[in-house]
């Protein structure tokens, strides 16, 4: 994952909000080209009924699935191809979840096992604990995912909440519909990113400008952009724009 709706992934909360118990976990995999087709129609027609359900009844917060944009690089090196993130109001929720994307058989009378008939050709999970999201509207359709291992996580938290401040007034005019930072639960250890932005933007023209340092970033303080990757000198692990292709509402 180093190297790796409307976007509604995470509520808005600050570092010491009663929502900062708030965890989610990605759930990256790689499937076939010839089976990407039947895979999302599948995601769009079942499986977010079944999250909807799972989200009224109290055992997720939310869930999205998300895919990187075309076109980018080259084929060989994309790692994953899909990314479900699962979230939840806390530990507790999230430790205790259930597998509600089973219950297929129950609500549409198609057996788990033929539903996803769909063979995973590389999967991983990597948990994540929300520290700060601002959100300025819920009609993003593009997200930039940046991971990072800062020499100092405690500093690189601190700065992002002040550096992030400075998004607000500028959100709206710059199309961008919400911005978030969480630090890492599991994996950890050598080669693991310990920290994950995510800039949410209403077109892919504003997540391009963003990539460029445009966009919202066009205003920040140059001289505390610049202290901020003083203390990531290997810079990002890795970034990329990923696009919504369903989720719960």
């Amino acid at each position: 994952m180093k190297k790796i709706l409307v976007f509604t992934l995470f509520i808005m909360m600050g570092f010491n909000s009663s929502y900062a118990q708030e965890v989610f976990y990605l759930h990256a995999i790689k499937i076939s080209d010839s089976e990407v087709e039947n895979f999302e129609n599948i995601q769009r027609e079942y499986v977010t009924e079944l999250a909807q359900d799972a989200k009224k009844n109290g055992i997720i917060k939310d869930w999205v699935l998300l895919k990187p944009i075309r076109n980018v690089g080259e084929a060989t090196e994309q790692e994953y191809n899909y990314v479900w993130v699962h979230i939840f109001e806390n530990v507790e929720q999230m430790t205790s979840r259930t597998d509600w994307w089973r219950n297929s058989k129950e609500k549409f009378g198609i057996d788990p096992s033929v539903l996803y008939n769909v063979d995973l050709l590389k999967s991983g999970y990597y948990y994540w604990k929300t520290e700060k999201q601002i959100e300025a509207s819920r009609d993003g359709q593009y997200i930039i995912m940046n991971w990072a291992t800062p020499k100092d996580l405690g500093k690189a938290l601190t700065m992002a909440d002040e550096l992030s401040e400075g998004f607000r007034k500028n959100m709206k005019k710059e199309g961008m519909a919400e911005w978030g930072v969480a630090s890492k639960i599991l994996p950890q250890g050598e080669g693991q990113s310990t920290i994950f932005f995510w800039d949410v933007y209403n077109s892919l023209n504003g997540a391009f400008k963003h990539m460029m340092n445009q966009a919202i970033l066009s205003d920040l303080d140059p001289a505390k952009f610049g202290e901020f990757f003083e203390n990531m000198p290997n810079g990002w692990d890795g970034r990329g724009i990923f696009e919504f292709v369903t989720g719960t509402n």
